[in-house]
């Protein structure tokens, strides 16, 4: 079946979602989840402050560190242990944010291709809003202004505002809703905007857990390859989610993984274990690279 990888990939991401947002009890305690399991976080970005969040965010993870000048060894070694194996993999089988984003994309509209300098904004996300701007200011400046947690804590609370159980008065009181809501606010809208307008616009120019992986999928245990017959015929850029030529390069720094690309025959999944071995993924060939180059539409 050709779709299999796709319908296993799009089971995956809502798996991702269902298992970060499985605190059930804030609709009775009306508060967020305090327990032992907010000390761990998830593969991907996904705000802590959720209703419904049991993790933590692996990027809210690092500011506080950074906030209190400390260095987050155990999360460092995490998110390293996960890249040394499967590279950026995780942010296309499980991140709810990246499945969001490919849905929005199907919506029928004028679609964009983003200047490859704005590629250069993820370094900025990582060591200026998420690291420097943290250690000098106390102040977690990435969570202030991402969109992933003004959509999934932001407004939910908001909209929401349950009584405080401890305090007795509002989660959030009445004129405690600042200037900084509203421009995430606005940054939120710009952002679904750009969804429906280009591939996966925040994994490739935004998100910093992205870029930090994105360090691994050159030398990750596996790896994609592609058979020196390609021709270069197109149909894994079209199949790609993040708009990448695989024939040009494989393992980019971009490529979350998602193993669409392996239905034209040219491309491969290996695996160093420790010598290299094909992967053999049940998924029908349907690309021609002797045929003349065509667009090749991915699955809904």
């Amino acid at each position: 079946m050709s779709n299999l990888i796709h319908l296993i990939r799009r089971a995956s991401q809502v798996f991702g979602f269902l298992i970060t947002n499985l605190y059930g009890s804030v609709f009775f305690r009306k508060q967020i989840y305090k327990g032992p399991f907010k000390g761990v976080c998830v593969p991907f970005l996904y705000c802590h402050a959720c209703p419904t969040a049991v993790f933590s965010c692996p990027i809210g993870e690092l500011q506080h560190y950074a906030a209190v000048h400390l260095i987050p060894f155990y999360l460092i070694g995490h998110l390293t242990f996960i890249g040394l194996f499967v590279g950026r993999m995780a942010c296309g089988w499980l991140c709810p944010f990246g499945l969001l984003q490919e849905l929005m994309y199907k919506i029928k509209s004028i679609k964009i291709k983003i200047p490859s300098y704005f590629s250069y904004l993820p370094w900025f996300c990582l060591f200026g809003l998420a690291i420097l701007l943290p250690f000098l200011t106390t102040e977690h400046w990435f969570s202030k202004l991402c969109p992933i947690g003004a959509l999934v804590a932001g407004i939910p609370w908001v909209l929401w505002n349950p009584v405080n159980p401890v305090t007795g008065g509002l989660t959030i009181e009445p004129g405690s809703i600042s200037w900084l809501f509203f421009i995430k606010m606005f940054l939120l809208i710009g952002t679904l905007y750009l969804f429906v307008l280009a591939k996966r616009p925040f994994c490739r120019y935004v998100c910093p857990l992205g870029l930090f992986w994105g360090f691994f999928n050159k030398i990750s245990i596996l790896k994609l390859e592609v058979a020196p017959g390609c021709r270069g015929c197109n149909m894994c850029q079209n199949l790609c989610p993040e708009d990448i030529k695989v024939f040009e390069e494989p393992n980019s720094r971009e490529c979350v993984r998602c193993l669409e690309c392996l239905k034209c025959k040219h491309v491969k999944l290996v695996g160093y274990l420790p010598f290299k071995t094909e992967i053999p993924i049940n998924t029908k060939k349907i690309c021609d690279c002797d045929a003349e180059k065509r667009d090749v539409k991915p699955d809904a």
